[in-house]
């Protein structure tokens, strides 16, 4: 598998589509190893994602979290563990790893890349809420 580790010139890294899956899976195998449960916030359709951290690292439980329950209802057509909405966010503090992607953001809709410091609220304050 290719090591990902230098994001795309001009091109935030906070976008979660294969490279940034595949970035992912190769920084969790080279520093956390033992990992077994990820979690991410605003996952989208993460059956990509879910399968990938399975096969890659061998991750036991994944859990997503989406605000719209159209993509709730998708993840759970693919056996994925998926809940709804900001009051479950305490329930993700037990995962070893948490991801946030795309970028938690009032202007995400998932398809447009935001930089870091466009992202509201930051992920400081979003991460304040688990």
């Amino acid at each position: 598998m290719p090591t990902y580790f230098t994001p795309v010139p001009g091109v935030p890294f906070a976008r979660t589509n294969a490279q940034t899956i595949a970035q992912r899976a190769a920084l969790l195998r080279e520093l956390l190893p033992d990992t077994r449960s990820i979690a991410e916030i605003c996952c989208g359709n993460c059956q990509t994602q879910r399968d990938t951290y399975r096969d890659v690292l061998g991750v036991t439980h994944y859990r997503g979290l989406d605000l719209a329950p159209t993509i709730v209802e998708l993840n759970y057509t693919h056996g994925i563990e998926c809940l709804c909405g900001v009051n479950v966010l305490r329930s993700f503090t037990t995962f070893e790893v948490v991801f946030f992607g795309p970028p938690p953001s009032v202007d995400c809709d998932g398809h447009h890349l935001l930089a870091f410091r466009d992202i509201a609220p930051s992920y400081a304050n979003f991460a304040r809420l688990l």
